[in-house]
């Protein structure tokens, strides 16, 4: 797997893919209630789709990706005042100092790992910003669904704008790294990009969540999405006073 899946050509046409399928409004319904009023970290910000209508609603937004390109595709549209982007890595520490209320990812951007123990690294890393009894809500990929999106893969289709494009599908041997190869064609220009995601069933990621020390998890399933919704607690402060210490 590569360190940074989204370069330039994937950059200028994520939004186009997207626009469709999966309505940046229906992510800043569910996310509104949980982060208005707050300070917010995004892992995976990507070309801002989501933090930048997001933003009138928090306090502040800090907004971490470790592709130049997406975050200069962000940059190009204006990035609101209370908004600040880091160009990092989200499997390591992130680096700032500052703490948040609530985090979220989208789009199973968590998903980009190479394992099991990368992906309780990138949570850990997530809970370790979080003030105490904050939440992060987290959009990782439906193995129902892909496993089903599997048996009829490839199938092509086209962008709300009418732009085709053609989607493949493939598991490694093992059956936990899922390979996503899409060709779309924007003004008789052809992009090519793939991404592997760690394809994990929904038990595994409440597990990673728990393991990496997220106090309560709740599960929102969404049957025929491709995506599922996990909303994490990190322990209160009552909590973590009452955790044994060794």
């Amino acid at each position: 797997m590569s360190d940074v899946q989204y370069g330039s050509a994937v950059s200028s046409v994520y939004d186009i893919l997207l626009s469709d399928p999966i309505p940046a409004r229906d992510t800043v319904d569910f996310l509104r209630d949980r982060v208005a009023g707050k300070d917010v970290l995004e892992l995976g910000v990507g070309t801002g789709r989501i933090a930048e209508p997001l933003a009138p609603l928090v306090r502040t937004l800090t907004g971490v990706d470790n592709s130049p390109h997406m975050l200069e595709g962000f940059r190009a549209k204006g990035v609101p005042q209370n908004v600040t982007l880091i160009q990092a890595d989200f499997r390591t520490p992130v680096p700032t100092g500052g703490s948040f209320d609530a985090a979220y990812s989208t789009l199973g951007s968590l998903a980009c790992c190479r394992d099991r123990d990368e992906l309780r690294a990138a949570l850990r890393g997530a809970a370790g910003r979080l003030r105490p009894g904050g939440v992060l809500c987290l959009e990782y990929y439906s193995a129902d669904t892909y496993r089903l999106m599997l048996q009829a893969s490839p199938f092509a289709s086209r962008t709300a704008e009418g732009h085709p494009f053609e989607i493949r599908l493939a598991l490694d041997p093992v059956r936990t790294v899922l390979t996503s190869a899409t060709t779309i064609s924007v003004h008789g220009e052809k992009v090519d990009f793939a991404e592997d995601v760690l394809l994990l069933e929904a038990d595994e990621v409440e597990r990673c969540l728990t393991e990496a020390g997220f106090a309560a998890v709740e599960t929102l399933r969404q049957p025929g999405q491709p995506f599922d919704w996990y909303v994490a607690r990190a322990p209160s402060a009552s909590e973590s006073a009452a955790e044994p210490t060794e």
